[in-house]
């Protein structure tokens, strides 16, 4: 007789604070497997340098890369992957890791992320108008910490530093990020029958907070909340980490053909015109409008029954 996970029949609000609870241990936890890996090659001391983001060479970065990977993975990826099977048994029907999203559906989620860009630079232009309270203005300097180690990381013409930026600081977000907020606390949401628009608002507006950039606050609460919305409209996870993976890749992407030479501005340096901004939000609009045009019914709370046991013990043979 099969074991009932032991999250299945907990309430939502309890189900929420456990998730919390494993989140929290696993966002401290994986940062420090990821230090002990590399303890034994370069001591303590040149750790805490490198976390600091004092790189004294291209290993540096690699290193740093190498435990930021660790970190994203184990807290943001493993623990979807272990919630999912504590509330279900079945980490494929849960994660709608099955689920493709249709190619047209792909195509102008991708050219809304596009599209996006200049009205995204707008909110940030908007929201560094925005007085913080004293209180929180360490995050800003946090921030500007953050951003500073980001610029450094994506300095130089190196291929394969390309290469492991893409991969750490845009795929694996894109996975980790969209399997949790996504995945699991949204998908929490809908299959309790939350209003579709609060939950995604809702879950939105955590993405943003877990991202702490105080300055760019009202950006990554847009972006996330277009990363629910693509969930929704189509039950694919894969949709909305394409999205998320093609919005992070485009920073690396633009820095790297920029410190080449290809082109001559910093393009995510730039000042945006109003104009651009709104011409921008319109286009967007758009691509949302005819998204959500092409939308399927999707049922959130549908329940797990013999197929779905069949094709999960099918997927992992």
């Amino acid at each position: 007789m099969a074991m009932t996970p032991p999250l299945r029949n907990f309430p939502l609000g309890i189900r929420l604070v456990l998730i919390a609870v494993i989140f929290c241990f696993n966002y401290f936890f994986f940062p420090v497997v990821g230090a002990l890996l590399t303890l034994p090659f370069l001591g303590m001391a040149k750790i805490e340098a490198v976390f600091a983001g004092n790189f004294g060479g291209i290993t540096d970065k690699y290193v740093f890369l190498f435990v930021q990977g660790i970190a994203s993975l184990g807290t943001f990826a493993f623990t979807s992957l272990l919630i999912s099977q504590l509330e279900t048994g079945f980490v494929v029907k849960r994660m709608a890791l099955a689920v493709k999203p249709a190619l047209k559906l792909l195509v102008v989620a991708v050219i809304a992320v596009l599209v996006s860009q200049a009205f995204i630079q707008l909110l940030v232009d908007l929201n560094q108008k925005i007085p913080l309270p004293h209180a929180l203005k360490f995050l800003v300097e946090q921030g500007k910490q953050q951003e500073a180690i980001e610029n450094s990381l994506l300095e130089g013409t190196s291929v394969f530093m390309f290469l492991a930026n893409a991969l750490v600081l845009a795929l694996i977000p894109a996975i980790g990020e969209e399997f949790f907020f996504r995945g699991i606390v949204l998908g929490d949401l809908l299959k309790s029958k939350i209003n579709p628009v609060v939950s995604i608002l809702a879950t939105g507006l955590l993405f943003s907070m877990a991202h702490v950039q105080p300055d760019n606050f009202l950006a990554i609460w847009v972006l996330g909340s277009f990363l629910g919305f693509l969930y929704y409209i189509s039950g694919s996870i894969w949709l909305s980490v394409a999205a998320h993976f093609v919005n992070n890749f485009l920073v690396v992407l633009l820095k790297y053909i920029y410190n080449a030479g290809i082109i001559k501005t910093n393009i995510a340096e730039a000042e945006i015109p109003l104009y651009a901004g709104l011409i921008s939000l319109v286009l967007f609009t758009g691509c949302v409008l005819i998204l959500n045009k092409w939308r399927r019914p999707i049922d959130f709370n549908s329940e797990l029954d013999e197929t779905d046991v069949i094709n999960e013990e099918e997927h992992y043979i």
